[in-house]
């Protein structure tokens, strides 16, 4: 492989907000919601997401969700008729991530009830669990990659969701870095 080739490679590995091919616009959006997540995550990084009230949670994923959605219009180009096609899927997934998440915060809040005494039979629960979710969620992913790529397009799906892990990942560091690690 040529050096072109290699750093041609490498760029398309690059997460958006360091790809030199991404829009100054694209990186500074993506920047903006990083921030944003994180200083709206930093409420639950104080006390872990276990113990924080229905109510907090439900505001922290509207703020989230809100800024998800600004970033969408800001970054996915699309034609009238493919937007009317997108934004219904798009609210759908949503839907259908968060019902994925509350069996997530259920887990953690058990978690958080006996992290610092965790019994071997209970540890092997929650992971199970817990690997159970991600598989879930992987499949989340590819059920909609397939319909916006059916439906709208590939190219499009494959923006969405390149666009979507790096704000889940950004989410995802977040939410592990408030849960307390077994003793």
């Amino acid at each position: 492989m040529t050096r072109g080739a290699q750093r041609q490679q490498k760029r398309r590995m690059l997460p958006l907000y360091q790809c030199r091919s991404a829009t100054p616009d694209m990186k500074l959006c993506t920047n903006l919601l990083i921030g944003i997540l994180a200083f709206c995550l930093c409420a639950a990084a104080q006390d872990t997401l276990g113990t924080l009230p229905d109510s907090e949670i439900a505001l922290l994923r509207s703020d989230i969700q809100t800024k998800k959605t600004d970033i969408l219009q800001q970054n996915l180009t699309m034609s009238d008729e493919q937007a009317a096609k997108f934004w219904p899927l798009q609210r759908s997934y949503e839907n259908d991530l968060s019902k994925l998440e509350d069996q997530h915060l259920a887990l953690i809040r058990e978690y958080t009830k006996d992290w610092n005494n965790l019994k071997d039979e209970t540890a092997k629960d929650l992971g199970k669990r817990l690997l159970e979710y991600q598989k879930k969620r992987v499949d989340l992913r590819s059920k909609y990659f397939d319909r916006i790529s059916k439906e709208i397009s590939p190219t499009i799906a494959a923006k969405f969701f390149q666009m979507e892990i790096q704000m889940e990942d950004v989410i995802d560091f977040q939410v592990a870095s408030s849960v307390p690690l077994i003793k």
